[in-house]
């Protein structure tokens, strides 16, 4: 009798081990849109790669500056809207462009729940007006995704009437390389020089 008792206590020890090693059932949902991120999203119309933006010469008129009352929980700066991009993953990417002395572009990316990835500014930066220098901003993204972003340097020795003194012209490229992932995260090398 004592030997059954035993066995019976051994067997319900085992089972009730058995029945809290059972796997937890997982779940693989997709996060869809939430109502707020698409109102956030639907400020900006759709634009086909390839991408070519010159931030100191395109016409950007009219430009139409975000919402803050519904941009703030995805984007807390005044940008204004350029347009999302289809991408090559399972996320939304957008571009807003910084007012500056040229117009800089700003890529971002989103998950489908609204949740940010990466933003980065796809400009170098450093144009402006002076005597005896010209400068072009540029920015693209192709088909494949790759992004190249360039400031197109022309300057000169002046005299004293600030005019270009003849023989004394330089150019210069400064410019960085490099993609968007299919994870939604924006690869750039440091700057170069040409």
């Amino acid at each position: 009798m004592r030997k059954t008792i035993i066995l019976i206590g051994i067997i319900l020890f085992i089972s009730c081990k058995t029945e809290n090693n059972k796997p937890e059932k997982l779940t693989s949902e997709i996060p869809q849109v939430n109502d707020q991120f698409q109102n956030f999203i639907d400020q900006f119309p759709e634009i086909k790669l390839p991408i070519k933006i010159k931030g100191c010469e395109d016409d950007f008129q009219p430009l139409t500056e975000l919402k803050n009352e519904i941009s703030s929980p995805f984007e807390k700066e005044p940008y204004y809207v350029f347009g999302k991009i289809s991408t090559n993953g399972n996320y939304v990417a957008t571009i807003t462009l910084g007012a500056a002395d040229c117009f800089l572009p700003i890529l971002t990316t989103y998950k489908l729940n609204g949740e940010r990835i990466d933003s980065k500014t796809i400009a170098i930066g450093g144009c402006g007006q002076e005597p005896c220098f010209e400068c072009e901003e540029l920015m693209e993204i192709d088909k494949e995704f790759n992004i190249y972003t360039a400031n197109n340097l022309k300057y000169s020795d002046c005299d004293e009437d600030y005019e270009e003194i003849e023989g004394t012209e330089k150019k210069e490229t400064i410019y960085k390389s490099g993609k968007l992932t299919r994870k939604g995260i924006i690869e750039l090398t440091n700057e170069l020089k040409k």
